[in-house]
């Protein structure tokens, strides 16, 4: 008799040891794939360089296109959160942000990011397995603990985000069976765990991954270690303060705002990771221009590709660039408002081209300062004060308190005249709202914080004049699962 698998056990647990190796020259045998799927790695975790191969594999995974290189930052998820709209009418990504998921282009994104997250989950989850049996002695240092903190920490990130795609949101019901959570590499079908059975399980992670990670030497106060090669730039692995501001992230998404309020003052009060320079964003030379604005990433991913695929979304008006209109961006950024023009996520992450805007994020110009170099946000430190913030209003509904912390935000983006504490409990809370819009553009992150407080309609924004006037978009929050995970794992389609 055939055995009928789903669209994840059918991935086979793809070996990425290619991909490693053109970065690193070591490890093109890091995954051997069977015939039967089993993974046959003895030899590459023997040492501790196997282990370093076999995370950045995942990294490298992580990058890609279908995951956070681009459907779970500025492509698919931003599309939805209706930045673009200035896109051409043959642009594919219309589709997308009108949530029609039985077109052939989302439904191949769709399940393009549920087979590479997959595909992520269960390389990290071969490597957690061989960690928590190795010998600690065959490594270096504080290296165990940072790599086994850091496996388990992927693997609650690439949890949550599926479960924030495929499940309903927390607000909405909690019950919701969405996506299997998977702890081992098998071949067996796994049941689909409820929202509040993912999120327990990515927090159970997350525990095990901040008890490893105090070895971190961020916690010191360090991003890197420059006699160690492994602790260097921080910034780019899931680092001790990374765990602190995705537990936020999760507590918040439950409602839970003691807890999230708790996690994300850790990434508030600590000294690693700071609001960068002025003098390195107004800087004359557009070339030397920190854009990304590089301090501020908790978390972010090396992507070497940047460059490119920039070129292809951002640089001109064609039916591919994800362009929103003149009236959107002078809504979004307030530019009716005396100051707001100065705001410096307009003045350098935007850029204007007959008549419309487009972001300069991911801009890479040559010449100037490679530190701002194939930088991919994941976390800035930037949401850990809107966490805060928006905690401070529905703990302890404290207006004055949230309203510094944004203001503290606001102030790092040229905004010198700071808002009034004595706004609304509601008008604060439309102030985070704003600020995410402004702050997270081609990041991902808006369309989880309105799937999050269950919007109703996405607004849209359009300056006439000196006003303000919204169009809206109808949201269709849960992906539908992948028809080869509903007709060979034995699921219900939603």
């Amino acid at each position: 008799m055939k055995t009928r698998i789903s669209i994840f056990h059918k991935i086979g647990y793809v070996c990425c040891g290619l991909a490693v190796t053109l970065l690193l020259g070591a490890c093109e045998e890091w995954l051997d794939v069977s015939p039967k799927t089993q993974i046959k790695s003895d030899d590459n975790f023997t040492s501790e360089q196997g282990y370093k191969d076999a995370l950045t594999g995942v990294y490298l995974l992580m990058g890609s296109t279908s995951a956070y290189g681009q459907e779970l930052t500025y492509g698919m998820l931003d599309a939805m959160a209706q930045y673009y709209t200035g896109m051409s009418t043959s642009n594919t990504y219309n589709f997308d942000a009108a949530f029609d998921y039985s077109n052939s282009g989302v439904e191949g994104r769709i399940n393009g990011i549920w087979t590479q997250m997959y595909t992520a989950i269960a390389n990290d989850n071969e490597l957690i397995s061989r960690i928590d049996g190795a010998d600690p002695l065959i490594f270096t240092g504080r290296n165990y603990h940072l790599i086994k903190g850091e496996a388990y920490a992927i693997r609650a990130l690439l949890h949550f985000d599926l479960t924030r795609l495929w499940g309903e949101s927390y607000l909405v019901n909690p019950q919701h069976k969405c996506i299997p959570y998977m702890k081992t590499v098998t071949a067996d079908v796994t049941p689909l765990s409820t929202v509040s059975e993912a999120l327990a399980n990515c927090l159970a992670d997350l525990s095990v991954a901040e008890e490893e990670l105090r070895a971190d030497p961020v916690v010191g106060g360090s991003q890197e270690n420059a006699d160690v090669t492994y602790e260097r730039d921080r910034t780019f692995k899931m680092n001790y303060y990374a765990v602190c501001l995705l537990q936020a992230r999760i507590y918040l998404y439950m409602g839970n705002y003691a807890e999230a309020l708790q996690a994300a003052q850790k990434v508030v009060g600590q000294r690693t990771f700071y609001f960068t320079p002025d003098a390195e964003i107004n800087v004359a030379e557009s070339y030397n221009r920190n854009r990304i604005f590089s301090e501020e990433l908790v978390f972010a991913l090396y992507d070497t590709q940047l460059r490119s695929r920039y070129s292809t979304y951002f640089t001109s008006d064609n039916q591919s660039s994800l362009i929103m209109s003149e009236p959107s961006y002078q809504a979004i950024y307030e530019l009716f408002q005396a100051g707001f023009s100065g705001d410096y996520r307009y003045a350098y992450q935007t850029q204007e081209l007959d008549g419309k805007n487009y972001s300069t994020k991911y801009m890479q110009p040559t010449g100037g300062n490679t530190q701002y170099l194939f930088r991919l946000p994941m976390m800035r430190l930037s949401e850990a004060y809107y966490i805060a913030a928006e905690c401070q209003l529905k703990l302890n509904h404290d207006v004055e308190a949230a309203i510094t912390l944004l203001n503290t935000v606001r102030s790092h983006r040229n905004l010198v005249d700071g808002l009034s504490t004595a706004l609304s409990e509601g008008d604060a809370m439309e102030e985070i709202r704003k600020e995410y819009t402004k702050e997270f553009m081609c990041e991902g992150q808006l369309y989880y914080f309105y799937k999050r407080l269950n919007y109703e309609q996405i607004p849209i924004p359009t300056a006439v004049g000196n006003t303000v006037s919204y169009s809206y978009a109808m949201p269709h929050y849960v992906f539908p699962l992948p028809d080869d995970e509903v007709e060979y794992g034995g699921r219900e389609k939603d």
